[in-house]
């Protein structure tokens, strides 16, 4: 049989006129294609079986427990380098926003240079924290109680309003969905679009940010079905509240300078271009940053398109997940972080992250590796007391305990947050 399929092969490679290992490579390329497409699939086929979701009228029956599944397996398989980007991202977005760039660069630690990084990897390790712990557990209230502490202040003197953070919560909700369907390697599923809006749903609960007071009403038949209710009403937010600033135009600035410190020298005026042409005109006007030219648009969109292509075709799907944060220490409670950006916040040091292959590159590129900085940066992990301004780093203990239990009121995690009462 191989002496035949290699005699058949020969011939045909005789009357194209090629070598047959030009014939035998091509099939090869084409046969490892169509492998890793498939396989690439094969996660999402697995994951609507088992949760049973196959199509758009199951959706209404989603729990939370549910969509937080589905949100990890999304943020740490299937799209973890582009899913904390889009996040990333949409925090960065809701800083041109009138009320709160411009509240943002009087009190928080983010406008200043020197304390920018820690606050920056705070976000990312409550973001981080929202999707790791599912819903009804310890750690997901007390990331959220941490959250509603720090905002606390100003959402009591009415410096951050109630559409102020449902527009955060939107935008949490709709870049990653607009950055898979962009940019990744498949689009996200019904599915997935359904989870990532029941998910930030009950964050937004557990925030107590109310939607009935912005979207007049509080029903609706699925998670696609609140995220649309809610764009609507973010395109009239934006026209109102989107727009350019003395100061956010310098709360931009002070970001983009930290995000660029964290790579290379040599990359940080290309990174500078493509980061324009990502953020699109309205989001560069509202921070005053210069319009890209041609050229950085033309290198942009095919090198995504390249990425697309490479991870779809040629790259076979993720056996381990990405980690961003751990498991609490079952004797501390603390969490170690390990996606940090300039400043190794949390982040253990070891042998290995700092004599090992990242360790390296990052030492001959000039970059600080894990164990710089010494005790300060907390090596040991975060309690999520640690979360915030360097001056309410372990204060409010007591009054973070206390709105961890209200947290922990707001959502169950078996609940069907869309299933509607049926009718008499």
């Amino acid at each position: 049989m191989a002496s035949l399929f290699a005699s058949s092969g020969d011939g045909l490679a005789s009357r194209l006129g090629l070598s047959p290992w030009v014939l035998y490579s091509a099939a090869g390329f084409t046969a490892y294609a169509l492998l890793c497409s498939s396989l690439r699939f094969q996660r999402l086929r697995t994951m609507r079986k088992r949760l049973n979701y196959p199509d758009r009228e199951s959706l209404s029956r989603m729990t939370n427990e549910d969509a937080q599944k589905i949100v990890s397996y999304i943020s740490l398989y299937e799209f973890p380098l582009l899913y904390d980007f889009s996040l990333r991202f949409a925090i960065f977005k809701t800083y041109a926003v009138d009320n709160i760039g411009n509240l943002l660069y009087k009190v928080s630690d983010l406008a200043r240079p020197a304390k920018a990084s820690k606050r920056y990897d705070d976000t990312q390790v409550l973001f981080a924290s929202y999707a790791e712990f599912p819903p009804g557990s310890e750690y997901l209230a007390k990331s959220i109680a941490r959250t509603n502490f720090l905002h606390a202040p100003y959402r009591q003197s009415g410096k951050i309003s109630n559409e102020d953070m449902l527009y955060v919560l939107f935008e949490s909700m709709y870049q990653p969905i607009r950055f898979m369907r962009l940019y990744e390697w498949r689009e996200m599923a019904d599915m997935e679009v359904a989870a990532i809006a029941t998910f930030w749903k009950y964050i937004g609960e557990m925030m107590e940010i109310d939607y009935e007071a912005e979207l007049g009403k509080k029903e609706w038949k699925d998670g696609i079905d609140f995220l649309e209710d809610v764009e609507r009403w973010a395109i009239g937010y934006e026209n109102e509240h989107l727009g350019p600033s003395p100061d956010i135009a310098k709360l931009g600035q002070v970001l983009v300078d930290l995000l660029l410190s964290a790579y290379p020298k040599f990359s940080r005026e290309p990174g500078y271009k493509i980061l324009m042409v990502l953020m699109g005109e309205r989001m560069r006007d509202a921070f005053s940053f210069p319009e890209p030219g041609v050229p950085e648009s033309a290198l942009t969109y095919p090198l995504l398109l390249a990425r697309k292509l490479f991870l779809r075709y040629l790259c076979l799907p993720r056996f381990y997940p990405a980690t961003f944060i751990s498991q609490p220490d079952p004797v501390t409670g603390r969490i170690q972080h390990y996606h940090w950006l300039k400043d190794p916040w949390y982040s253990p040091s070891s042998f290995w992250s700092r004599w090992g292959p990242e360790g390296l590159m990052r030492r001959a590129f000039g970059l600080k590796v894990a164990g710089d900085g010494g005790a300060a940066m907390l090596p040991d992990g975060f309690l999520f007391e640690d979360v915030g301004p360097q001056d309410k780093m372990g204060k409010g203990v007591d009054e973070t305990a206390r709105l961890a239990r209200v947290a922990q009121t707001k959502v169950s995690a078996s609940a069907c947050p869309f299933a509607l009462p049926r009718k008499g």
